[in-house]
């Protein structure tokens, strides 16, 4: 019984993934190195980053994006996720903030989806970050252009 209700809940996950969007930034010029830096001063220090640097997921948060203390009895959480998209520049970055709600019968977090309005929220955020470490890499190289 639980382990049919675990893979019917799994199955629903992936569905919902498969089906949600994610708010894009588009024309990344930035490197990937230089992107990844202006990622983690938005969404702080990653608890995972994926084996190339491109996927960058945080810290579990609250709603107003405040580290959560995992200790405490929590019901609902959230966490970012950013991934660099392309093969070369210009790349496309997607943004998500995944729900987690705690289920008592399994005694886990399971996923229940983007929430659009903080993925809007911290995408805008990243953009600017982004923009602005544009600029400074502009400044750079028109500074120093050999």
């Amino acid at each position: 019984m639980k382990l049919a209700r675990l893979v019917w809940i799994y199955c629903v996950f992936l569905i919902s993934c498969a089906t949600e969007p994610a708010y894009y930034i588009e024309n990344s010029n930035l490197p990937v190195a230089e992107s990844r830096i202006a990622v983690t001063t938005v969404i702080g220090k990653p608890r995972i980053i994926s084996l190339n640097g491109r996927e960058l997921t945080s810290v579990f948060h609250d709603r107003k994006f405040e580290p959560l203390d995992l200790d405490k009895k929590l019901k609902v959480r959230f966490y970012t996720k950013v991934v660099i998209l392309g093969p070369r520049r210009p790349y496309e970055v997607s943004v998500e903030v995944i729900k987690e709600v705690f289920e008592p019968q399994t005694q886990a977090f399971v996923a229940v989806g983007m929430d659009e309005g903080l993925t809007q929220i911290k995408a805008q955020e990243i953009k600017k970050a982004l923009n602005k470490g544009l600029d400074s890499y502009r400044k750079l190289d028109g500074d120093n252009p050999f």
